[in-house]
C-alpha cells in the first residue's frame, strides 16, 4: 500500500500540481498583439478588447470615419478583475 502511496505522491501529483502553478501569460495568449517589433512585449495590446472611439462627424455629414482599429495594452486590462483580470480570464493559450 506504501508503494501505491509513493507512485502517486511521485509522478501523479506533481503533474497536476504544475498545471495549476503555471501564470497564465498575456504573450502566451492568441488574442495578444504586438505589431511593432521595435517596441517590447509589454506594450503588446489585446484583440478582445478594441478601444471605443467617439465618431462625432457622423451626425453632422453622415459619414462614418473607418479607421483602423486599436486595441487596450494588455498590463491595463490585467489590473482590473472586470476586464481580464491578474487570473486572466479570458486567456485562450496558443494552439
Amino acid at each position: 500500500m506504501n508503494y501505491i502511496f509513493i507512485i502517486f505522491c511521485s509522478i501523479i501529483l506533481p503533474t497536476f500540481l504544475a498545471n495549476q502553478i503555471a501564470p497564465k501569460l498575456c504573450i502566451d495568449c492568441k488574442f495578444y498583439r504586438n505589431r511593432n517589433f521595435l517596441i517590447g512585449s509589454e506594450f503588446g495590446k489585446c484583440s478582445l478588447f478594441p478601444k471605443e472611439e467617439d465618431n462625432d462627424n457622423f451626425l453632422v455629414n453622415g459619414n462614418i470615419k473607418k479607421n483602423n482599429v486599436d486595441y487596450k495594452y494588455c498590463s491595463i486590462l490585467r489590473k482590473y478583475d472586470h476586464m481580464c483580470g491578474e487570473e486572466g480570464k479570458y486567456f485562450e493559450k496558443i494552439k
